[in-house]
């Protein structure tokens, strides 16, 4: 039913708009094809009375087009329909202007529960992710049960926004609770049901390692402070992973995998139908990129060449731009046919962050990100004023550090390690000034990656 109502609002919402586009419209052409008709027939009205010709006639014609394409605009103009009622936050959540006369801003607190249109009432419910106060507890047959007492709590349905009006709520609902209880006694009416128990939901950040097969929680991995050493609200932890998830999937994975087609293609157009990305190593196709002179190939190899099953590895690669924000990504895993053998998902996503960001650095070095701030055990992670860099500590399962000065910062272990590691140099690069990465910003003038944590 919801759903229902809330696709009828919207779908009068997208009709007002529409009306209004068509009105313009029709105000644009109205001006041109007065401005024509005018000028036809003054035209006309100068021509002699007894001398007309074949060209008089086109104009006759022309003057009469005009007229009624003039008629049917300005119809339109003056043709409105009634302007629909909605509250502020509706308003916002439509993208509907000030300005615009087809909606009828209705403040919330006038609103009570039995005066709200089915269509305005349910959109909020709906969009917002808010709680909202449920005036009964539940739904009683009027044949099996007494007439009910008088309700404790007569206030209007509203939004419950903050820890505040939640304590609120929930001090009123259990007197509203007590009350009735004394009166279902008095009246031999059913034991009431307890009222339900409220719990905030817990931060990822404080959820079980999950996937990781450890009870080590040494250095508190994870724990609220490491994000507050950054300047970064561990509550809005999940909006940044989504945003890189997100970023990864859009600048990179898609962009890699449609050169890989393009590659493919070609590679065929000039003959060599036996050169596929995925059939034959490394090696081969860089040969061919020598002798053919392909630039999309020499471009698309260094994403290829760190890991020698390049069939397992293309194959991957196309998966995980499946979906949109690596909804196939498996931190410790990879395909149906992975092996122990084979990359893992969170080392083939790192080796395609650190390539496309050696592709975007200055060259102050072969590969500037991936010798410059990626480390792997056994080797100990940089150190010293500046040191920035993700070293890896085990491969079986991944797990990633943050190397920071002098510092080694720790998020949880498990399927967020490497995303969640991504974010805190991201958020140590942004707190430089200015934000950059090897002097190019992170904003959108350069990598544009500041929004991700923004």
């Amino acid at each position: 039913m919801n759903a229902s109502l809330n696709s009828s609002l919207l779908q009068r919402t997208i009709d007002l708009q529409y009306e209004n586009k068509k009105r313009s419209y029709s105000l644009k052409w109205s001006m041109i094809n007065g401005f024509l008709f005018v000028v036809f027939v003054y035209d006309l009205s100068c021509k002699c009375p007894n001398y007309t010709s074949a060209f008089h006639y086109a104009e006759y014609a022309l003057a009469t087009v005009l007229g009624i394409s003039l008629i049917q605009h300005g119809y339109q103009l003056f043709k409105r329909s009634p302007p629909l009622a909605i509250t502020p936050r509706q308003r916002d959540l439509l993208g509907v202007g000030d300005a615009d006369t087809s909606f009828r801003i209705i403040e919330q607190q006038s609103l009570s529960s039995h005066s709200i249109s089915p269509d305005v009432s349910s959109l909020s419910a709906s969009l917002s992710p808010r709680w909202r106060r449920n005036a009964d507890a539940g739904s009683r047959s009027a044949s099996a049960s007494p007439p009910e007492p008088p309700r404790a709590d007569t206030t209007p349905d509203c939004f419950i926004s903050d820890y505040s009006e939640l304590d609120h709520y929930l001090k009123q609902y259990e007197e509203r609770s007590i009350l009735e209880s004394s009166l279902n006694v008095s009246t031999s009416s059913p034991t009431p049901m307890p009222p339900p128990h409220y719990q905030l939901a817990t931060l990822d950040i404080e959820s079980k390692l999950e996937d990781s097969g450890a009870n080590d929680r040494s250095g508190l991995s994870g724990a609220p402070q490491v994000w507050w050493r950054l300047q970064l609200d561990p509550q809005r932890l999940t909006d940044w992973n989504l945003n890189l998830r997100l970023w990864l999937h859009v600048t990179i994975l898609e962009r890699l995998v449609r050169e890989m087609a393009a590659v493919d293609e070609a590679l065929s157009r000039i003959g060599l139908h036996d050169v596929k990305l995925g059939h034959v190593s490394v090696e081969r196709l860089r040969q061919s990129a020598k002798t053919v002179g392909c630039g999309s190939l020499a471009a698309v190899l260094p994403f290829l060449e760190a890991f020698p099953d390049q069939k397992y590895l293309v194959q991957r690669i196309k998966e995980l731009a499946v979906g949109g924000c690596l909804s196939n990504y498996k931190w410790n895993g990879g395909g149906s046919d992975y092996d122990d053998n084979k990359p893992t998902d969170a080392e083939i996503v790192l080796h395609l962050l650190a390539t496309y960001l050696d592709g975007q650095l200055p060259d102050v070095g072969r590969k500037a990100f991936t010798e410059g701030h990626i480390s792997s055990a056994p080797s100990p992670p940089p150190r010293g004023a500046g040191a920035l860099s993700i070293h890896k500590v085990t491969s079986r399962p991944p797990h990633y550090v943050l190397a920071l000065e002098d510092d080694t910062i720790e998020v949880c272990r498990g399927r967020n390690n490497l995303l969640h590691t991504i974010l805190l140099l991201i958020a140590a690069c942004a707190r430089r000034t200015p934000p950059a990465l090897h002097r190019v910003h992170l904003g959108p003038a350069g990598l544009n990656m500041l929004w991700i944590i923004s």
